[in-house]
């Protein structure tokens, strides 16, 4: 998944580069930094989402069970805390991935050596 991202994101790259060329500008290269936020802030927005979405479809399955259950609403109350469970999940995950990529490109020892 990683490597799909990398091409899209040099794919993005290559395009901005064509793109100057024919509008006869000099190709602007990106500072690290810039580059760095960007994806961050891509990042977390993605992660972002993820969480809602698992909220309200958590609360949706559980409100439907509880539906056709005859009880909608302790379906519903059941449901929104295992959406939040499974959305912290989604977090926790999308983080400890951005946190282990973040520290091979710094080449940092995780400590299990």
């Amino acid at each position: 998944m990683t490597g799909d991202n990398e091409r899209d994101r040099s794919d993005l790259d290559d395009f901005g580069e064509r793109l100057a060329k024919a509008r006869g500008e000099e190709p602007k290269a990106k500072t690290k930094a810039e580059a760095s936020f960007g994806a961050s802030a891509g990042d977390g927005l993605r992660i972002a989402i993820e969480f809602v979405v698992s909220v309200f479809v958590g609360t949706g399955l559980g409100y439907t069970i509880g539906y056709f259950l005859g009880h909608p609403v302790v379906g519903l109350i059941l449901g929104m805390p295992i959406g939040f469970a499974a959305g912290l999940r989604t977090v926790y995950r999308g983080m400890t991935a951005n946190t282990a990529a973040a520290d091979e490109e710094r080449d940092v020892p995780d400590g299990n050596d």
